[in-house]
């Protein structure tokens, strides 16, 4: 008997459980049923829309095989020719772009992080008749070797590549110089290569660099971006242009900037080339050792300086422009470019240009 009423008792229960069963799987399976009739119904969208080749992935693996051979641009012969150095110190094999007569005077141009020659294209053009511009891939970036390991990348050795480069090819040969032009990381190896041998600088060029002496004294105005955050700051740049990766989207609408110089249709979609074996790590060993053993320079550098600096810099606060005039010789010049990101050579190529050649006198030629 009391066995019986405890079942009698428990009966509502067994059931509410019971019903709750059912309704889960009920539920379920109604759930699978919309979910594979919402998947067929957008399949059958997009087989529509996009046609087979696409929705059965034929043309992404076609993409995939355009990722392995070099962007047209970079191929583009109105930019110059193609040719590596075997330097003398570190017997570093490194890729440059040299366009204009070989016994004129060299203008070398340093490209900063995380670009390539390729940010120099348009300076290429404008000063090849009048100089002999030789744009580097820096070492571990672009086609040029990349060694293995963070102490590869100390400054003394970056700054004796730059040493090498205009020893190689400045002129006179028997007593080379060169005008030196430097972005980002480029520049702050421009600023100590003039400061450490100004017998090689005749005139010098930095856009949007701090000196690290500069750096050291207002530390509040640096936004420099530790590895972490390194990705960020790449995703910012309008052709972005990383350690053997290229993607562009050049259209003025999206970049506007004074004297931005678009590439044209052809160039606004590039595809991406994969990543080295050694990807971005050789990049950012230089931000590791940027305040290593090497000493910082503590006089200004000699040779005639320009100075650029975009006023809306996001990386580099443009106050650390002023903050150069009151460390530099009285004859240097700072001139801030409204309105202008901090990547001036793709931005603003043309006002470049013009403010660099009016600087060295003359203003600059249309390259032939």
């Amino acid at each position: 008997m009391p066995r019986r009423l405890l079942s009698l008792l428990l009966a509502p229960t067994r059931f509410l459980l019971s019903l709750r069963s059912l309704l889960a799987r009920g539920g379920l399976a109604v759930a699978a049923v919309a979910s594979g009739a919402a998947f067929s119904l957008w399949a059958v969208a997009l087989l529509l829309r996009r046609g087979p080749g696409a929705a059965f992935g034929r043309q992404r693996r076609h993409r995939d095989r355009d990722r392995d051979r070099a962007p047209a641009a970079l191929r583009d012969p109105s930019c110059g020719e193609h040719r590596t150095l075997r330097l003398r110190s570190s017997g570093l094999r490194l890729h440059y772009v040299t366009r204009g007569p070989p016994d004129a005077p060299l203008m070398l141009l340093l490209h900063g992080f995380p670009q390539n020659w390729f940010c120099w294209r348009h300076l290429l053009r404008e000063f090849g008749a009048r100089f002999r511009v030789v744009a580097p891939d820096l070492r571990g970036y672009g086609d040029s070797e990349k060694p293995p390991g963070r102490d590869s990348y100390r400054l003394e050795l970056l700054l004796g590549d730059v040493r090498d480069l205009i020893e190689a090819l400045g002129t006179p040969a028997a007593a080379p110089r060169c005008v030196l032009v430097g972005h980002d990381w480029g520049g702050l190896l421009a600023w100590e290569v003039a400061s450490r041998h100004p017998r090689l600088v005749e005139k010098l060029v930095v856009m949007d660099a701090p000196h690290r002496a500069v750096m050291a004294a207002a530390p509040l105005l640096l936004h420099v971006p530790v590895p972490a955050a390194l990705a960020a700051r790449a995703a910012a740049i309008p052709g972005r242009l990383r350690a053997g990766a290229v993607v562009h989207d050049q259209r003025p609408d999206r970049h506007p900037g004074p004297g931005a110089a678009p590439l044209g249709a052809g160039a606004r979609r590039l595809p991406v080339r994969p990543l080295p074996a050694r990807g971005l790590s050789p990049p950012i060993h230089y931000y590791r050792n940027l305040f290593g053993a090497t000493p910082i320079p503590r006089e200004p550098p000699p040779p005639p300086t320009l100075l650029l600096w975009g006023s809306r810099d996001a990386f580099l606060d443009p106050r650390l422009g002023p903050a150069h005039l009151r460390w530099l010789r009285p004859s240097a010049r700072l001139r801030l470019l409204p309105g202008a990101s901090h990547w001036l050579p793709d931005e603003a190529p043309r006002l470049l240009a013009k403010l660099i050649g009016e600087f060295l006198g003359g203003g600059a030629e249309e390259g032939s």
